[in-house]
């Protein structure tokens, strides 16, 4: 009999079922709840002693799949799969023996096989076997794992995804010494019995350099050893769940694209997933790094997965900008990847151009908006009103719906500006989590939580969000449903709590909302004007307020906002506010009425924009496009 694994003390053992579920016997584990004691090791108690790394799948497709592992010796393997039910219907052998890797200096052997001929929206299910003569069933008496090809490009049936950024460490609540990190082991055994069809990971995988030893294996353990195919992280979830995998500032090396194949897919959109050899820009040195662009169809929506990185250790001379040291590399990422002329670019402006029409869903590493003061906003990335050129001018002009965003370890939901895009940061997988809102909370930013480590630990937050009591209630993955043109998000944090559920509607409207009402401003100092308003209606829903002065746009702020303050106010000077509201599908209302009065003063009525000057004659009605207020002597 093949041997299998030993089972230790205090060992939290899990098992895969057919329907993906998680049979437990360590209870935590099978519950998502952080009660994995520190140095346990969680294990395949029924796979052969042979399997180094788990199965796992990537590049999915309506009619293939790509599945990977790795194991203790070097042979051409096979794997055995059909309809579920009927496991082993088909074969296919590795083309080559298992190509050698080195995790923590010992040799295992990677082997990749791609199943094809697969039936779109079809279930199916699959085994792994040694070659030769006497085969060994690596899954042992384990369940044969079961995967869902993608349902068609125009397919109307739900769908169900994850997103999940930035993971793969070992660092357990800001303690590294090779214990489970708790809140990873948590989010990756949620995310095993979520129902997604995929996993979408946008970069920032094993930390911190992307190396084998990183991403590990089954067996080894320690700080950044095992981050990924450890036994308590991916080694459940990946046997079932498909990763489209995008690219970070981390592990900016050959690895990352053999780990994670996506070559079908890749081919499919006439991306790139491969090393490319970049010249030097901002007085970088020239050199090949792993690119990885490419999209795909399903379910009537297309999904976008770009190149928004560089690794921050070859940064030349950028100066980063707005943001300086902090965004250097934000610098170079645009100037190679974002430039008109760039190759990525071109390559996005032709698929989007030939895929009008339907929802569109962008996943690039680099955050368009944050308020972590380490990894703040792109500010070479993002758009401001009236600004072309930038990449989220390119994804509002073409109809992208929503972005998604890592980098940041922490979670924040951003409101679109005028011309913007509705983006989320979702960087808490698993990598040591970060804090918000520590040097301002934008009035874009609607939610967010955050955490920080050192002497005082705590929790952090901006917009609607309360400051989080524990960091597993910072960790977290999205769990994203599309059912026609509505889009719900899930966050689902490490201690299995859902927040911030938020759906947002993107059938065709041509309405727009209501002009906001009893629009006032009080000037309780010489340079800050306070505005408020009451709430406009629409007939799906009011997305943001956009308040301008003289024309010129000013900020945004949600839905359920109805102030804001100008603190850039001149003592001597005369403006004309406005506050627009905006719904989903950027209808928006403009100023109708145009009230003048003096200042400081509060003035009233149901204008939808506001004039305030520094003179007046005391005592005396002024009427202005209809409307009436008195007039009052500055002081």
């Amino acid at each position: 009999m093949d041997p299998v694994y030993p089972l230790g003390d205090n060992r939290n053992i899990f098992s895969i079922s057919p329907g993906g579920r998680v049979l437990a016997a360590g209870a935590a584990a099978a519950a998502g709840l952080l009660a994995l004691p520190a140095g346990a090791q969680a294990s395949l108690p029924t796979a052969s002693a042979l399997l180094t790394r788990a199965p796992y799948l990537t590049d999915l497709t309506q009619t293939s799949v790509q599945v990977t592992w790795a194991t203790t010796r070097q042979s051409a393997e096979v794997v055995r799969y059909g309809p579920a039910g009927t496991c082993t219907a088909h074969a296919v052998t590795s083309g080559t023996l298992g190509s050698p890797i080195a995790v923590n200096g010992t040799t295992e052997y990677q082997n990749s096989v791609e199943l094809t001929g697969l039936a779109a929206d079809t279930r199916y299910c699959y085994r792994i076997t040694t070659g030769g003569a006497s085969p060994v069933d690596l899954l042992g008496s384990g369940a044969s794992p079961e995967f869902s090809t993608l349902e068609t490009a125009a397919g109307t049936e739900p769908l169900t995804f994850d997103v999940m950024n930035d993971w793969g460490d070992t660092t357990n609540s800001g303690v590294n010494n090779g214990a489970v990190n708790a809140n990873q082991a948590a989010i990756d055994s949620e995310i095993n019995t979520s129902g997604a069809e995929f996993l979408v990971s946008i970069g920032d995988t094993a930390y911190q350099g992307g190396s084998q030893t990183n991403y590990g294996d089954l067996h080894q353990t320690g700080p950044y050893i095992s981050d990924v195919f450890g036994p308590s992280y991916w080694a459940a979830a990946g046997q079932h769940t498909p990763v489209l995998q995008g690219n970070g500032d981390h592990g900016q090396n050959q690895t990352v694209l053999n780990v994670w194949p996506e070559p079908v897919t890749t081919a499919g959109s006439g991306g790139v997933d491969s090393m490319v050899t970049y010249p030097s820009v901002d007085g970088t040195t020239p050199g090949s790094y792993p690119t990885s662009y490419y999209a795909f169809s399903t379910g009537g929506v297309r999904f976008y997965l770009l190149d928004a990185a560089w690794g921050y250790t070859n940064v030349g001379h950028a100066g980063g900008g707005a943001c300086a040291a902090d965004c250097a590399m934000y610098q170079v990422d645009h100037d190679q990847h974002w430039t008109a002329s760039s190759a990525e670019y071109r390559w996005l402006v032709k698929d989007l151009a030939a895929h009008p029409g339907g929802l569109k869903l962008a996943f690039f590493h680099f955050p368009l908006y944050s308020d972590d003061g380490s990894e703040p906003g792109d500010t070479f990335l993002n758009s401001i009103p009236r600004r072309t050129g930038s990449l989220e001018q390119l994804l509002h002009a073409s109809g992208v719906d929503l972005a998604f965003n890592g980098h940041a370890h922490d979670y924040q939901r951003n409101i679109a500006g005028p011309g913007g895009v509705t983006s989320y940061v979702t960087g808490g997988g698993g990598a040591s989590a970060s804090a918000v809102g520590l040097k301002t909370c934008s009035t874009t930013d609607a939610y967010a939580v955050g955490w920080t480590y050192g002497s005082h630990p705590m929790g952090t937050a901006c917009g609607a969000a309360a400051r989080p009591a524990t960091d597993a209630q910072v960790y977290h993955f999205l769990k994203v449903t599309v059912d026609g043109t509505s889009v719900t998000v899930i966050p689902t944090d490490a201690q299995g709590r859902t927040f911030d559920v938020h759906t947002y509607r993107f059938a065709r409207d041509t309405t727009p909302p209501s002009a906001p009402g009893h629009l006032t401003a009080m000037q309780p100092a010489s340079t800050r004007t306070v505005l408020a308003w009451t709430a406009a209606t629409d007939n799906i829903g009011v997305s943001a307020y956009d308040i301008y002065r003289d024309g010129t746009y000013l900020a945004t702020v949600g839905p359920g906002v109805t102030s804001n303050t100008d603190a850039t106010a001149s003592p001597h000077a005369s403006y004309i506010y406005q506050v627009a509201a905006r719904d989903l599908a950027g209808n928006a209302t403009s100023a109708t009425v145009d009230v003048t009065a003096p200042t400081p003063v509060f003035a009233g009525g149901t204008a939808s924009s506001l004039a305030l000057s520094l003179d007046g004659t005391p005592g005396n009605w002024l009427t202005a496009a209809g409307r009436s207020v008195l007039r009052r002597r500055r002081g």
